[in-house]
């Protein structure tokens, strides 16, 4: 068992790129031990028992937005999962997401009968108690935390997710380019887990082939650069800013540098199983 009891564990801090380095986007969010299932890239499963949290142990998943490098690792921690022996789930995510998620049971449907043919139990997995929203405001999970969204500037409907918690605050962006909303929902937080994307590396590093260029600019309509991060979390007040969701070949130390250029407080660069305390 992961021995963090408030934080972040983060699972998968990379992008629909594949990457050897980092797995699909996905965080834990520890609230007094619970763990908090915050999207579910590719490899999620995988990253959880690497982290020495038991996928059975999730009982609670939440999406930001259905883009499928926040969902490829579904299906595998939903019949993982179950197939482990956990016995009730609950998915909370923006509306679409109860037909993605019948959509998969269909998929799996005589995979599934043939498993409760051999004896396990149907719940925890054809009882998934699925909550949907399309608006800001607060969302009612049963968890020990009040939780608050507002939607992000992103080409699918975008939610970051703002857990208040005791006396912590940790904050999730989502993708997204700067908007008012997520520092409006970072106000004051421990923690700030905030879209990184634009760290200038790899193949858009000093490119001049107008494919790439024009792929570079779109990009910047839906995600942040690290110095945006910075601005975001400077002007939000937070403690602690967690850069997230990196293309390959990203350069850490460049990521750093360019949101400390903004932000004084303390400055993260993302890493798989990286965990972080409050």
């Amino acid at each position: 068992m992961s021995e963090i009891k408030n934080g972040i564990t983060m699972l998968g801090t990379g992008s629909p790129r594949p990457d050897l380095e980092r797995s699909g986007p996905a965080q834990v969010l520890h609230i007094n031990g619970m763990p908090i299932l915050i999207d579910c890239g590719e490899g999620t499963t995988a990253q959880l028992l690497k982290a020495n949290i038991p996928p059975e142990n999730v009982n609670v998943l939440m999406f930001t937005h259905l883009h499928s490098d926040h969902f490829f690792g579904y299906g595998q921690f939903l019949l993982g999962g179950w197939g482990r022996g956990r016995r009730e789930l609950t998915v909370v995510g923006p509306k679409g997401i109860k037909e993605f998620h019948e959509t998969v049971i269909n998929m799996f449907k005589d995979d599934i009968a043939y498993r409760v043919s051999l004896g396990r139990p149907e719940n925890g997995v054809l009882d998934v108690n699925i909550i949907e929203f399309d608006e800001p405001g607060e969302v009612s999970v049963d968890i020990p935390a009040k939780v608050s969204i507002d939607e992000m500037v992103h080409n699918v409907p975008t939610f970051g997710f703002r857990f208040e918690m005791d006396n912590n605050v940790i904050v999730f962006s989502g993708d997204t380019a700067p908007t008012p909303n997520i520092v409006n929902l970072a106000q004051g937080a421990d923690i700030l887990v905030q879209d990184g994307c634009l760290a200038k590396t790899g193949i858009y590093r000093n490119t001049t082939d107008p494919e790439l260029l024009k792929i570079w600019e779109n990009l910047q309509k839906e995600h942040c650069t690290p110095g945006q991060a910075g601005d975001i979390a400077q002007e939000a007040g937070v403690k602690k800013l967690v850069m997230t969701h990196f293309l390959p070949n990203v350069i850490p130390e460049e990521v750093k540098e360019e949101a400390e250029e903004q932000f004084d407080g303390e400055s993260i660069v993302g890493e798989d199983l990286m965990e972080i305390s409050v």
